[in-house]
């Protein structure tokens, strides 16, 4: 365990830079939506009433209007856009600090391929890095829709509790468009088994890619893996994720994937990875 966590505070001083100013951006995306969303219902209530642009308009009865008939939706849009960006670039991190570490000369590299023992160590450490990655950029825009609602309620003058209440309303719409699910079952099979499943996929397929000496074979199985795990994932009814009918499938299908990553990921790791 001591070795897992001193791996893991090396890749934690790595990245702690650039992933502070990920967050930073995706503040600053956040901020930047709503202020632009604002700007154009000024505009509108402006030609509206045949007034001056300013930002006293936001306090009119119309401007709330099309606050809650449009904006806000597009807002919650806009910013899972970004959220979603923000976790694409910590999945696309992840294939990155393999490759990092199997063509550079470096401490982690060194541990990786010189001490056998500790191959698999490295591994969960680096898995553990990308999770919490992820699960932080998850958590700190749930934050900053709390930013987002703070600056609507000032400029409108709505209390918060009724912006919240609008967002609730809208569950059956956001569930099919966010990646932060709003019902406990959704959010504990997709927010967190899944960024977990999604991470090992992709560790796997970087471990079936590195274990080739024909590059393009295995970058095409390492492919494979990854859209089969997705595929599979689909068929078994994605479409309605969790109901009763299908949860025991998908709990079924999650620990097969999880045993299958793990499993081929440990004896390529130590027994066919090559340089």
């Amino acid at each position: 365990m001591n070795n897992i966590l001193n791996l893991y505070d090396i890749e934690l001083k790595r990245i702690y830079k650039w992933y502070l100013a990920l967050l930073s951006i995706l503040l600053v995306g956040n901020i930047g939506t709503v202020a632009r969303h604002i700007r154009n219902i000024i505009i509108r209530v402006a030609s509206d009433t045949k007034s001056k642009e300013s930002l006293s308009l936001m306090r009119l009865q119309q401007a709330k209007k099309y606050l809650y008939e449009t904006h806000i939706l597009n807002i919650y849009e806009s910013t899972i856009l970004l959220l979603g960006l923000a976790v694409l670039i910590c999945l696309v991190y992840a294939l990155i600090i393999w490759y990092r570490d199997f063509v550079g000369k470096n401490k982690t590299g060194y541990t990786l391929f010189m001490l056998p023992n500790n191959k698999f160590n490295v591994y969960i450490a680096k898995a553990i890095t990308i999770v919490v990655m992820i699960f932080g950029v998850m958590l700190m825009q749930m934050l900053f829709w709390g930013v987002d609602i703070l600056i609507l309620k000032t400029v409108t003058n709505v209390p918060m509790k009724e912006i919240f209440g609008l967002a609730n309303n809208m569950n059956g719409v956001i569930r099919n468009l966010t990646l932060i699910q709003p019902y406990l079952i959704d959010f504990i099979m997709i927010n967190i088994i899944g960024v977990i499943l999604a991470v090992l996929v992709i560790f796997t397929a970087v471990m079936i890619q590195k274990s080739f000496k024909i590059k393009t074979l295995g970058i095409a199985l390492g492919i494979v893996y990854v859209f089969a795990s997705i595929i599979i994932f689909a068929r078994i009814g994605a479409a309605t994720p969790f109901s009763d009918k299908n949860l025991m499938g998908h709990i079924i299908y999650f620990i097969g994937l999880f045993v299958v990553s793990v499993g081929l990921s440990y004896t390529l790791l130590n027994k066919k990875v090559y340089i």
